[in-house]
């Protein structure tokens, strides 16, 4: 899952692969989504967007992993990484950011070690239209 093989993450909030949330969701814990979320996703630890996961909304967490979709912005304040199945439409801001060979990335970037303070002076991060807003 992470580019760090040995690494364990604890998880406690599962989205199942069936389930579909309409409505943001906002955790301290870790979270890993299997399903649809209309909405936007909160965490003080690490959010997982696996490969069957589908995410209308921005992702804010520490850490963020995405096999999946996501149509919206990430901050990711540690690290990012995206999948070769991963599909992104959206602006990242993060620290660290690992793209496998075969992920999509539509969108901007910001990176450095100060994400919390670019986050803090609320600088702008535009939302990329889809295709369909056409």
């Amino acid at each position: 899952m992470f580019a760090e093989k040995n690494r364990t993450v604890h998880l406690t909030t599962l989205v199942g692969k069936t389930c579909k949330v309409v409505g943001d969701i906002v955790t301290k814990e870790s979270i890993q989504i299997n399903g649809h979320v209309v909405g936007n996703i909160e965490t003080e630890s690490v959010a997982s967007i696996t490969e069957t996961a589908v995410v209308e909304g921005f992702v804010k967490a520490s850490e963020v992993f995405v096999a999946g979709k996501v149509n919206g912005n990430i901050i990711a304040y540690k690290s990012l990484e995206l999948e070769k199945t991963s599909l992104i439409t959206g602006d990242i801001i993060t620290s660290k950011l690992h793209i496998h060979s075969g992920a999509s990335f539509n969108g901007n970037t910001k990176m450095g070690d100060n994400v919390k303070n670019v986050e803090d002076k609320k600088q702008p991060v535009s939302r990329t239209p889809n295709l369909e807003d056409k």
